[in-house]
């Protein structure tokens, strides 16, 4: 074996070795926490002692359980009104920060992204605030207006309370699917839009038959991420509401903490955890499904 084969196989050990590394880290992190949480998720443990296992006991149990799916149609509300509000609102803006008459656009970027860097809990209290029924600003100013048939109990109306608290989170996460979409969009060769002009396409033909195709994979990401993430959904809802009135605002991931550290069933808290990991794969894949079939048309 001469000395370039004895660096080439040194240089392929190197390789594999910090390819090893992070896949490693990945197995502890990701994968290992899984599988405990499946583990868990069939025995009936109390946090000490040894788990006794029950195999499919606790998915029976939250199959057979009202309260669950009560839940689950709550987290999946959020998710889909999140997921519109959030994605959508992010794609029109980045549209609009391509138009060149649009000036201070750096100001604006700035302003819209700021909600993302603020704790999901301040900004659950601040909106609490803002909804309060006897001192809120909305009611405040919705009577300040001439308009004290628009006042409702924001928080305190079963029938409105899930709409009140998807605004907050919608408001704050608006500036990081922006970031994404327009990272995408200033991708784009500007020859492209030179030539749509000299054609005569106009501002919003560009957006509709250029952008919009071209950043398609980029929204793809956007909307799985805010789906996905919207499904444990927590830190908001604990600020706004705790889940009240009743149940009529709390998520899978309130419903998992309530049984793993309010009752100690940890046993059943780990089956709500995979629960809300299948839902948010089988969100993922009907997405990718719908959108991946958009792309190939």
């Amino acid at each position: 074996m001469n000395t370039r084969e004895i660096q080439n196989k040194k240089q392929r050990i190197l390789i594999y070795l910090l390819v090893l590394i992070p896949f490693l880290y990945f197995l502890y992190i990701m994968v290992y926490p899984l599988g405990v949480s499946v583990y868990y998720s069939l025995t009936k443990w109390k946090g000490i002692g040894s788990p006794k296992f029950v195999g499919l006991a606790n998915y029976k149990t939250l199959v057979k359980s009202g309260d669950f799916w009560l839940v689950t149609k709550n987290t999946l509300f959020l998710s889909l009104v999140c997921t519109i509000g959030q994605v959508g609102i992010a794609l029109i803006i980045a549209f609009l920060m391509t138009l060149r008459r649009l000036r201070f656009k750096a100001f604006h970027r700035a302003v819209i992204f700021f909600p993302v860097v603020m704790s999901a809990l301040v900004v659950g209290y601040v909106w609490r605030f803002i909804y309060n029924s006897n001192y809120g600003l909305l009611n405040m100013f919705l009577n300040f207006i001439g308009k004290p048939e628009w006042i409702r109990l924001w928080l305190d109306d079963q029938s409105i309370v899930l709409k009140s608290v998807s605004i907050p989170v919608v408001w704050q996460y608006i500036g990081l699917y922006m970031v994404i979409l327009m990272s995408a969009i200033s991708a784009i060769p500007q020859d492209i839009f030179e030539c749509a002009e000299i054609d005569g396409a106009t501002g919003f033909k560009k957006s509709i038959y250029i952008t919009l195709p071209m950043i398609w994979n980029s929204l793809k990401v956007c909307v799985i991420l805010c789906a996905g993430g919207t499904m444990k959904i927590y830190d908001h809802l604990v600020a706004l509401t705790n889940g009240g009135p009743g149940r009529a605002s709390e998520s899978l991931a309130m419903y998992c903490y309530e049984f793993t550290f309010r009752f100690g069933n940890f046993g059943m808290g780990a089956a709500i955890a995979v629960a809300i990991l299948v839902f948010a794969l089988l969100i993922s894949g009907v997405i990718q499904l719908l959108m991946g079939r958009r792309e190939s048309e």
